[in-house]
This record gives C-alpha cells, sequence and structure tokens, in this order.
C-alpha cells in the first residue's frame, strides 16, 4: 500500500538553482519597486510631504542623523551609498513576509555580495582619500618612545616590544579587516533564515490544525493569532537587520576616511 503524500510542500534550498532564481527575481523586483517610488516621491515634491515623499524623507533624515557623527565630513558623499543599503536590505527582508515569497537577504551569496561591496569600497576610498603609504600606516602599532635617561637593559626591551608589535599588529589588522565581511554576512544571513523558516513552521501548524477535525474553532485560531505576531516580530527583525547592516557599513567607512585625519592631528598637536 502506497503511503499517501503530504499536500503540505515548504520548499527552502540553502544553495538550489530554484532558490537561487527566486532570489534574483525578488531583489530585482524590489530594486525596480525602489525605483518606481523613487521616482512617485521626487516627481511632484510638496513643501509638506505626503505618502511616498514622507516615507523617503523619514528615511533620509533617519540615514543622515547616522552618517554625519559617523563619516563626518565625508556624509554626503558617502550617503546614496548607505540610504540605499538601508532601503534595499530592509525591503528585501520583507519580500519573506509576503506568502509566496522569500527574502533574498536570507541566502549567503546575497548577503556576501552586499558584504563586499561595503568592504571593497571601505578599502578603495580610505586609499584614495589618504594615499596607500598613509592609509597602510594606520595598520602600524605607534612606537614607544624611549627616553634618553632610560637604562640600556630597559631600551633593548622596549626596542623588542617596538618589534614585536611592528610584526603582530598588522596581522592582526588584516584578520579583522577579513573578517569584517563575513561577520556582516553570518549576522544578516542567519536571522533573516532564522526568520524564513518560522514563518515556514507557522504556516505548516496552521495547515495541520486547519485539516484535522479533531480540533475546535477556538484552537484553530490560535495559529492565526500566532502568525500575525510572528509578521509584526518579522517586520521589527527586518528593520533591525537593515540597520545594523547599514550602521556597520557607515562604521567601517568612516573609519577609514577620518581615523588618519584625527590621527595626523595628534601628531602636529605633539610635534607643536
Amino acid at each position: 500500500m502506497e503511503q499517501a503524500e503530504s499536500p503540505i510542500f515548504i520548499p527552502f534550498h540553502l544553495f538550489g538553482i530554484e532558490n537561487a532564481i527566486n532570489a534574483l527575481t525578488v531583489s530585482w523586483f524590489v530594486t525596480l519597486l525602489l525605483m518606481g517610488m523613487m521616482t512617485l516621491a521626487i516627481r511632484n515634491p510638496r513643501m509638506v510631504p505626503v505618502g511616498v515623499q514622507n516615507f523617503f524623507e523619514m528615511v533620509f533624515e533617519f540615514v543622515q542623523g547616522l552618517a554625519e557623527p559617523l563619516v563626518g565630513k565625508h556624509a554626503p558623499f558617502f550617503f546614496p551609498l548607505f540610504f540605499y543599503l538601508f532601503l534595499f536590505i530592509f525591503f528585501n527582508n520583507l519580500m519573506g513576509l509576503i506568502p509566496g515569497s522569500m527574502s533574498p537577504t536570507s541566502r549567503v551569496d546575497v548577503n556576501l555580495g552586499l558584504a563586499l561591496i561595503v568592504f571593497l569600497s571601505t578599502h578603495f576610498f580610505g586609499i584614495k582619500q589618504k594615499g596607500i603609504l598613509k592609509y597602510l600606516k594606520h595598520f602600524l602599532p605607534p612606537a614607544i618612545q624611549v627616553h634618553p635617561s632610560t637604562p640600556m637593559g630597559l631600551k633593548v626591551m622596549i626596542q623588542v616590544i617596538n618589534i614585536a608589535l611592528l610584526i603582530m599588529m598588522p596581522a592582526i589588522h588584516l584578520i579583522g579587516e577579513l573578517v569584517r565581511p563575513i561577520s556582516l554576512t553570518m549576522r544578516l544571513f542567519g536571522n533573516m533564515m532564522a526568520k524564513e523558516k518560522i514563518l515556514a513552521v507557522s504556516i505548516l501548524l496552521m495547515t495541520l490544525l486547519l485539516s484535522n477535525e479533531g480540533f475546535t474553532k477556538g484552537i484553530v485560531v490560535f495559529p492565526f493569532l500566532l502568525r500575525v505576531f510572528i509578521i509584526i516580530l518579522g517586520v521589527l527583525v527586518s528593520f533591525l537587520q537593515a540597520f545594523v547592516f547599514m550602521l556597520l557599513a557607515m562604521v567601517y567607512i568612516g573609519g577609514a576616511v577620518q581615523e588618519h585625519d584625527n590621527h595626523e592631528e595628534h601628531e602636529g598637536a605633539a610635534a607643536h
């Protein structure tokens, strides 16, 4: 006797070609959606914004308020990157809440692509802003100064420490820089994949309860309430993950283009 196949099928392929096509389709849809919304927002701008214009102005002020203290005078140049990163990730996160759709950010490859954009932008603009030699100097430790009256034995010890730091610190910085895109990728992937799984389980639970005649109507209502709660939680998680990704991008890029300015100012003040 053949076992009847379950009518419930919730596909989830982490690296499957089907999911890759869906992720690409959804991400392109989000891109076109954002383009259309932005076009509507700027087509007939009003002094008192309403609708789509009001939404984008709120996002603009939100992102600008974070970028200025973290990136400083370079914030206007990088603002389009931060602005679109936040919106793109947020809307892609929300797509997983729509039945039959998915969040492209629940895939490792999509998130890795976004993380590499931040990683390459950080070092490219850091080098462009400061020059290759000054930028690489940031990865070197400051030398411990020795007073002329310091005993010879202590001078030798300090020089050994300086040499050890000169070897160790660049390696530590290199590992830290390489870990950054991995951390960005896995943080977003882990949270969004968990959201997708929870939504899938809630749908499965609703389907099983509705197909079981032994449950009372009061109990059947529970999974619907649970799904509403999960959707609200999903919106919150979608916002927080887009916010964290954008915030870390600001910190990384801001550190690359600003830190040398502060370092040089301190050196100049010490020289005077």
